[in-house]
């Protein structure tokens, strides 16, 4: 079953809309990972990955092959009626679109979305498959809120500047931004794997450094309702440990 709904460029959550008599509801359908296949036609230069979850999405593409970071986007999303809408809050290709709201057309089943919109450059149309569908035990949006320090944990002043983890079935992403000063930090991801409650992650792009691309990092994970307990070693080798709070809870 198949149904249009307004979205957002390059990016998308799919509330489907069934009608039952009088009643109207929405299903999200389309919270977890993407990868694009093919933009108007032609098959995707580059390794695209697009997040999904609890209010955010982040579209990143990117190469392993030589550990290229292309670029990110990302941001909150939300529905009302049958309208979805994608607000930018960083994007390392053009900043000056931070603050806009997209609403473009979508068709999603369960394991592919088509995504349509004019765009400067004409019409384009993007195709996606699924990874996963956001589920396990992290699946979501968290911010860190909390980080050790010489030898305690303190909380961090939540203003505009923010550092965001999605977590998906089988992939992270983190980006560091302030959409109200537009200033983006830096952003990494790939795939990861939970068991026995060891959290490890394989990074296949790292915005600030490539050398970091293929390298495996392994943590210790607890939640407890909407905290997440993260400790372990940095990707510079440095003991850490972090307190991440769900988001859109």
């Amino acid at each position: 079953m198949k149904l249009t709904i307004l979205s957002t460029l390059l990016i998308s959550i799919f509330s489907l809309v069934y009608i039952n008599a009088d009643v109207v509801y929405q299903e999200t359908i389309m919270e977890g990972a993407w990868k694009l296949e093919s933009q108007n036609g032609e098959p995707a230069s580059n390794e695209v990955a697009l997040l999904v979850k609890d209010g955010y999405f982040f579209y990143t593409e990117y190469r392993v092959s030589d550990r290229h970071f292309e670029g990110s986007m990302g941001g909150q999303y939300g529905a009302t009626n049958d309208v979805v809408r994608f607000e930018i809050e960083f994007d390392t290709w053009q900043p000056e679109r931070i603050g806009d709201v997209w609403t473009p057309t979508i068709e999603v089943s369960t394991d592919e979305m088509t995504f349509s919109m004019e765009t400067a450059d004409g019409p384009m149309t993007q195709v996606y498959s699924r990874i996963d569908n956001g589920t396990g035990d992290l699946g979501g949006a968290w911010r860190i809120t909390d980080r050790m320090r010489n030898g305690g944990m303190q909380a961090m002043r939540q203003g505009p500047r923010k550092t965001i983890k999605m977590i998906t079935g089988t992939r992270f992403q983190w980006a560091a931004y302030n959409p109200e000063t537009k200033q983006f930090s830096g952003t990494g991801g790939g795939t990861i794997e939970l068991k026995n409650g060891k959290y490890t992650e394989n990074i296949e792009f790292f915005s600030r450094n490539k050398d970091r691309v293929g390298a495996q990092l392994t943590f210790d994970y607890k939640v407890n309702g909407i905290k997440w307990d993260h400790s372990g070693l940095s990707s510079s080798g440095n003991p850490i440990r972090e307190i991440w709070t769900r988001q859109n809870q």
